[in-house]
């Protein structure tokens, strides 16, 4: 059973991730997706990458960016300005989860430490 903490909760939205399993849960304006951490931070980069190079031709508030997700047939779909927002929220929570790791790799306790 998954004992979920908080990653990143504000106004945009939130992230959480179960430290056992490591599944990660993302809420974003009316959307909320699960991923695996590897595919959380595929997402994560692609949307950092998306929000870098903003169309200047897209008003800031017209819907036309498409995020894919990982499941079959299913998109984001958000304006220049929530992808900028979207973006500041991954790269806080990539920082916290690269954090994480380093903490739990140098951990006596760690279940990597006892062949978990």
């Amino acid at each position: 059973m998954c004992n979920y903490q908080t990653l990143y909760h504000g106004q945009n939205g939130y992230v959480i991730r179960c430290p056992h399993c490591k599944g990660i849960q993302l809420a974003f304006g009316t959307s909320v997706v699960n991923l695996a951490p590897e595919e959380f931070l595929c997402f994560a980069d692609m949307v950092v990458r998306l929000s870098e190079g903003k169309e200047a031709s897209y008003p800031e508030n017209e819907k036309s960016i498409c995020l894919p997700l990982p499941a079959d047939h299913v998109m984001m779909l958000l304006t220049p300005a929530e992808t900028g927002r979207l973006a500041s929220m991954v790269m806080e929570v990539r920082a916290l989860l690269e954090a994480y790791q380093i903490l739990e790799a140098a951990s006596p306790y760690s279940s990597d430490a006892y062949g978990e």
